[in-house]
């Protein structure tokens, strides 16, 4: 999986990354508003997003420096 996020493009990369982060948050906001999800379940799913964002940004930002 890291070496298909490595074969993108920079921005591409980092465009996916912060849409993910940015996106995620109201999203889940909106899925605990509609329906009765527990506040621990929406924390880890949560953060499993941001991990996987952080690889995309991480990967273009180490793309940009090398």
């Amino acid at each position: 999986m890291l070496d298909k996020i490595k074969s993108l493009p920079v921005k591409l990369a980092f465009s996916i990354g912060l849409t993910l982060i940015l996106a995620s948050g109201l999203l889940l906001f909106l899925f605990s508003s509609l329906f009765s999800i527990d506040t621990w379940i929406i924390m880890i799913v949560q953060g499993v997003i941001f991990a996987v964002a952080m690889l995309f940004i991480l990967s273009a930002a180490d793309k940009r420096h090398s």
